[in-house]
């Protein structure tokens, strides 16, 4: 072989080369960008909304210092237009496992769910359900940097012994200890179950 023939050849491999190089920078990066979104659950944005904003099966999880999970799920979501950090959900369930192996649920309507804190607002028809305490509320607020929770309108705590009817209740989540409050001068009622 002349030493013509091998420069042609060596250019026209240069040539296949670059042109594979500059294909994959430029059109398999959209490929990879399809791919992550759709690891992330945007394949499942609803085709009526002309936004393109409503998510459906969403699932959160992060996790404290302290080694307790926090897991939230919902059907629907869409992201506020106000503040970008929040997600407003739709049909909610949420659990945290504590480090200790017990486990708290919370379920309602609809949610405030922020990505940033994972601090969360439920709101319409929440229960929450922890060992044997049961509570229903119209909000549970979890504010998670605080290790907080607090149900608060129409509240209605129930054990194996008694029900209880206030105005709100706080929740220290680290100390599993608790405060109970009315907003005006009324007591709060105790039902004791008799057996």
């Amino acid at each position: 072989m002349n030493s013509k023939t091998l420069i042609q050849i060596i250019l026209g491999v240069l040539i296949l080369i670059i042109s594979g190089l500059f294909y994959n920078y430029y059109f398999s990066q959209k490929k990879i960008e399809i791919l992550e979104e759709e690891k992330l659950g945007t394949n499942n944005i609803e085709k009526t909304d002309p936004a393109g904003n409503i998510i459906k099966d969403i699932i959160y999880e992060s996790r404290d210092e302290n080694g307790n999970i926090y897991t939230i799920k919902s059907e629907y979501g869409k992201f506020d237009d106000a503040i970008s950090d929040i997600i407003l959900m739709t049909k909610v369930s949420a659990i945290i496992k504590f480090n200790d192996g017990s486990s708290m649920t919370m379920q309602s309507e609809n949610a405030k769910y922020n990505i940033i804190t994972y601090d969360t607002n439920f709101f319409n028809n929440v229960k929450m359900d922890y060992l044997d305490h049961k509570v229903n509320a119209d909000n549970i607020n979890v504010y998670f940097k605080d290790s907080k929770l607090e149900a608060f309108n129409n509240l209605v705590y129930r054990n194996l012994d008694l029900s209880l009817i206030a105005d709100k209740i706080e929740i220290n989540l680290l100390e599993k200890s608790s405060k109970i409050f009315m907003f005006d001068n009324d007591k709060i009622r105790v039902i004791k179950k008799i057996n």
